[in-house]
Order: C-alpha cells, then sequence, then structure tokens
C-alpha cells in the first residue's frame, strides 16, 4: 500500500518538473529584457564596411552599439529587425524598429574561450526595371575575449575589426 502512495507522489513530482521545465523554456532565446541580470557590453564594428559584391552598404543596419548582456551562460542580444523598401519613404527601413537590425548573434564556448556568432549585411542595388532591391550577406564573427575584447569580423573575403566592450 505505501509503494503506491510513493508511486503517486513521484508521478506527481515528475508532472510538476515537466511543467516548470516548459515554463522556463518558454521564452525565447532571442528574448531580450533590459532587467536581464548580467554584464552589460556593446558590439560594435570598428572598421567601415563601405561595399560588398559591387553593392552599396546600408550602413544604418550594421551592428554599431548593440547591446549584448551575458548571463553568465551566454550571450542575449536584442531581437533581430526587418529590412524592407518603404515605398511612402522611398527608403529601407526596419519595418520591426528593433535595437538589432542587423540580427547580430553570439554564442561563447566555454571550454575554447572563444566567441562567435554572425550578422546580416544589407545592401542596395537598383534593378533593371529601376526598383530599389535588398541584397543581403552573412558576416561572421570570432575572437577570443580578452582585456582588448577585440573581434574579427568575416565578409565575403575581407576582414575587419569589431569591439564587445
Amino acid at each position: 500500500m505505501k509503494l503506491h502512495v510513493i508511486g503517486k507522489k513521484f508521478i506527481a513530482l515528475a508532472t510538476a518538473m515537466a511543467m516548470l521545465s516548459v515554463f522556463a523554456k518558454s521564452k525565447s532565446s532571442d528574448d531580450f529584457d533590459d532587467d536581464i541580470d548580467g554584464e552589460m557590453y556593446s558590439f560594435s564594428l570598428e572598421d567601415d564596411i563601405e561595399s560588398v559584391g559591387g553593392y552599396d552598404v546600408l550602413s544604418e543596419f550594421l551592428p554599431l552599439g548593440v547591446d549584448v548582456v551575458w548571463t553568465g551562460k551566454k550571450f542575449k542580444t536584442p531581437k533581430a529587425g526587418k529590412i524592407k523598401y518603404s515605398k511612402s519613404e522611398e527608403d529601407f527601413v526596419d519595418k520591426k524598429e528593433s535595437d538589432n537590425p542587423s540580427g547580430l548573434k553570439l554564442k561563447y564556448n566555454k571550454k575554447t574561450g572563444k566567441v562567435t556568432g554572425s550578422f546580416k549585411v544589407y545592401c542596395s542595388y537598383e534593378s533593371k526595371k529601376g526598383k530599389m532591391k535588398l541584397k543581403t550577406y552573412t558576416a561572421k564573427v570570432s575572437g577570443f575575449l580578452s582585456e582588448e575584447e577585440s573581434l574579427v569580423v568575416k565578409l565575403k573575403g575581407k576582414t575587419y575589426a569589431a569591439t564587445l566592450d
């Protein structure tokens, strides 16, 4: 009889733990909250990227001063923006008005101490019909956090400097 009661308590405990794990995981890893406990960093490109593959870069959407929070386990960045052409403004705009229009993502490997990540570089060009078009490239970020907190950004065979401080 006691074994039956213990079994019911075990099932109840397992169910409660499963429910808690669902709620703990329900918040997206891309969510960003200024109230997050952790160290605050700022990611910025040190070098100008003016053109990629012969296309002009939309520099207003580069990751300049993007807030990054170190939670003690991983880096968290604001949600990515959504860049589209606005006919009314006759220009490209971030439809989400994000603090992270380039979609910067960073990861940290605890074993190696290496930081890796990526972000999007948006370029504009005019089509043969005269319509403004968007070309997107992905830049790769890598480096090791040290006293200098300098990182390397690679994009289409070129290397640029970035900081995380």
